[in-house]
């Protein structure tokens, strides 16, 4: 969580994006809310009154993180410039084994105040044009992408168990003492996949969505039951997911 010289929270959350984000339905811009900041939605969405006071919610975090191409993130940009926000210059990200990671960008700018922040606030768009663990490298440049993006409002989140993969591959690539939030947030997430895939299915079986979490589920299921992810988070954890995933 970021902090000022004074002491002061200067953390953003999805609420302060969450106009910007909405615009992007007018120009049919392709992208998905990932990383902490859409694990808080799902909690804001999902956990149960009782288990609310166990995180610090809304989430909140340095940055956005999002799954999307260099021209779909600076259509973010553009909406957000509009809103009065001030960027910075485009830094652009090759990585050294394509296999594992993809290229990405990030955008530092400063958001205006809000009834949400105090004062003008440094933060960074984070733009991966794929996920690693969770995405793969396809023919001719392309990237396969896996998992859903999900709808909520006028909002695109990554589906809560896509999420989930994400974490474990942040828990097993980060060196120790950065992970802490990724084990917050991979707990959260425990509580939140059975609540999801029981109302998603529900859904689905009434008719009301064409969505199924079975393949996302069994996607992160696959990782959960074998080494080095299976062994990323608590039993405890690790179980409750995998006893709501459905069969098949």
């Amino acid at each position: 969580m970021g902090m000022s010289e004074k002491g002061k929270d200067i953390s953003v959350s999805l609420a302060d994006f969450s106009l910007a984000l909405a615009r992007l339905q007018e120009t049919e811009t392709r992208y998905c809310v990932v990383g902490g900041l859409a694990v808080g939605q799902w909690a804001e969405i999902l956990l149960p009154p009782s288990l609310r006071k166990e995180f610090p919610l809304p989430v909140r975090s340095k940055d956005i993180d999002l799954r999307a191409e260099k021209s779909d993130a600076m259509m973010f940009v553009r909406n957000l410039k509009d809103a009065g926000a001030k960027p910075g210059i485009v830094i652009k990200r090759i990585p050294k084994d394509g296999e594992r990671s993809f290229p990405s960008i990030a955008v530092p700018l400063t958001l205006p105040a809000t009834s949400s922040i105090g004062g003008d606030t440094p933060t960074t768009i984070e733009a991966l044009s794929g996920l690693p663990l969770l995405d793969e490298p396809g023919p001719f440049g392309t990237i396969l992408h896996h998992g859903t993006p999900l709808r909520y409002g006028d909002i695109y989140l990554l589906d809560p168990c896509s999420l989930l993969v994400c974490k474990l591959n942040a828990l097993h690539t980060r060196p120790p003492g950065e992970s802490e939030n990724d084990k917050i947030h991979a707990r959260i997430l425990s509580f939140v996949i059975p609540r999801f895939i029981s109302k998603a299915l529900r859904r689905y079986k009434d008719g009301k969505d064409s969505y199924h979490p079975g393949k996302d589920a069994s996607r992160l299921a696959s990782f959960l039951r074998k080494d080095p992810w299976q062994g990323l988070i608590p039993e405890e954890e690790r179980r409750r997911v995998l006893e709501s995933v459905p069969p098949g």
